[in-house]
């Protein structure tokens, strides 16, 4: 708990600005599990959602072309975004089936496995999950009152999963 009289947070959420939202909304739930908490549209399109999965969490804001000032190198390449999935083969797997580029699972020195991936925008998603028992992942199975979490019913997500292919 934070002092009385000093700065604190309860979390951070982070909020891409995407090229096109549903096709971002489509990748991050297909891969992640993520859902639309909220949304919000203006002229009837989606401009915005927030988006959760478990006690993960992002926003989406769909950007116009003028907004989507192309940098060399890309402002989404100037930070990473690690995502912790239930089962890292799996998702792996998945993304490599559906033609996106990334890179081998490999083992870290700190005892972690690990890949890398881009979304359809560019910004870099590092999937890790580290070994049983390091950094405190055991809490990973409690909600934030402590609770054990549902696990996900993953049978039949082959017969669920959407035809993704990279646009080239």
């Amino acid at each position: 708990m934070a002092s009385r009289g000093k700065p604190g947070v309860t979390k951070a959420i982070p909020s891409l600005g995407v090229s096109d939202i549903h096709q971002s909304v489509g990748f991050y739930r297909e891969f992640f599990g993520f859902q639309v908490e909220d949304s919000y549209e203006a002229e009837g399109r989606m401009t915005w959602c927030w988006l959760r999965a478990g006690r993960a969490e992002l926003m989406l804001q769909q950007l116009s072309a003028d907004q989507q000032i192309r940098l060399n190198p890309a402002i989404g390449q100037s930070w990473v975004m690690y995502i912790r999935p239930h089962d890292i083969d799996a998702t792996h797997a998945r993304l490599k089936r559906a033609g996106f580029p990334l890179s081998d699972l490999v083992g870290t020195p700190y005892g972690a496995r690990e890949c890398f991936v881009s979304d359809p925008d560019g910004y870099e998603l590092w999937l890790s999950v580290p070994r049983a028992g390091a950094n405190g992942d055991d809490e990973d199975d409690e909600d934030d009152n402590g609770r054990r979490e549902e696990e996900e019913d993953d049978e039949d997500e082959e017969d669920d999963e959407e035809q993704w292919q990279v646009r080239r």
